[in-house]
């Protein structure tokens, strides 16, 4: 069978091709495993939690390291190996940077690229930056696209990508939370916070990293939950804080002296799945919590002005309020208000992605 290089660097690439690599793996693929070496603390936990051992690890990591760092070392990590290996194809997921190096890497070699969760776009350029033009430039890079749903794959059919070498497949990230909850280490890794919540109270989930809501749009968003907490004595908040030093330095200009807003360090997935089924509301700029939270049937506020994941909003589970606090405190006191019973919706796929996936590659020639 063929050489199928896979390249991750951060905890939603681990998680999203898991399933895809151990669908391979088990298909007869020869299987080697690139970890770029992002997101260390975050990501070695999902390595030992779906059992995958790296054959290659760049370790690039830094501090201060910023995008053109990042390209520079990581173009000359990807040359090397990719030299040295020759795949029959390089395997990417999603628009991080390291995953556009790759896809590019791939093309300087004439090495065929594969792009799993294809397609989605914001429509802005520069938001999610610097995401946006990275997947936008993977998908012209790429041979063959996974496109998550049918939207997706309409994109890619406006830029111009051939019909034929695109596959609606479903978001391998339902094939991972499919997984996860099935299995034993799930039901023993509920986390003590969760014992703090009592079952009068609706818990908010709140998660918030990205770039581009860095400075006074994030103080915005902590400026609105301070409000909620403040008008609803019956919720209590959690905020997994990201490492990043915008963001702890925002938390400490805050000025949100509330008991009932619980600032912890970022969970593992599996405490933070636990969290997720919980809750009552999330508020996110995350795009990978949008698609578990529509499986698991969880209103979502949208931290962000665009998403490229409409079809959550077109379901009615999620609605964009940007970073304005005073349109995120009213599209949460929608949900928090609302007697509506929502429930889990396939929006993002069946989780067999990962199957059908395989069986492509099986068939291809």
């Amino acid at each position: 069978m063929k050489k199928i290089l896979v390249s991750f660097g951060t905890r939603p690439e681990i998680i999203k091709l898991a399933p895809v690599i151990k669908s391979l793996s088990k298909s007869g693929f020869d299987v080697r495993v690139i970890h770029t070496g992002q997101h260390r603390e975050l990501i070695e936990p999902m390595l030992t939690l779906f059992d995958i051992r790296p054959d290659i690890n760049f370790n690039i990591m830094k501090p201060g390291q910023d995008l053109f760092d990042l390209t520079e070392t990581l173009t000359a990590k990807f040359k090397e190996v990719l030299t040295a290996e020759q795949p029959d194809y390089v395997m990417v997921q999603g628009d991080t940077t390291s995953a556009f190096v790759a896809a590019l890497s791939a093309f300087y070699l004439k090495i065929q690229v594969l792009h799993i969760e294809a397609g989605l776009r914001s429509q802005n350029h520069y938001y999610p930056f610097p995401e946006e033009g990275n997947r936008t430039l993977i998908s012209h890079l790429a041979t063959f696209h996974f496109a998550p749903t049918s939207l997706n794959k309409e994109n890619l059919l406006k830029e111009g990508l051939p019909d034929e070498r695109i596959f609606i497949t479903g978001n391998t990230v339902i094939d991972a939370l499919k997984l996860i909850r099935q299995s034993e280490q799930f039901s023993a890794s509920k986390p003590d916070i969760l014992s703090q919540i009592t079952p009068d109270r609706k818990l908010i989930v709140l998660t918030a990293h990205r770039r581009e809501n860095h400075g006074k749009p994030f103080s915005n968003i902590l400026k609105a939950v301070g409000e909620l907490l403040k008008n609803h004595e019956n919720i209590e908040v959690i905020f997994p804080a990201h490492p990043s030093p915008a963001v702890q330095q925002a938390i400490e200009n805050s000025g949100i002296q509330n008991p009932r807003f619980h600032i912890t360090k970022p969970f593992d997935y599996l405490s933070f799945l636990h969290i997720l089924l919980r809750a009552d509301l999330i508020l996110t700029d995350s795009g990978g919590i949008q698609e578990e939270a529509s499986s698991l049937g969880k209103p979502v506020v949208v931290l962000r002005n665009e998403t490229e994941r409409q079809e959550l909003i077109s379901s009615g589970l999620g609605k964009l309020a940007g970073t304005d606090p005073q349109k995120i405190l009213k599209t949460a006191n929608h949900y928090l208000q609302s007697n509506a019973e929502l429930k889990p919706e396939a929006i993002f796929g069946d989780g067999n992605a990962a199957e059908k996936i395989s069986a492509i590659l099986r068939d291809l020639k």
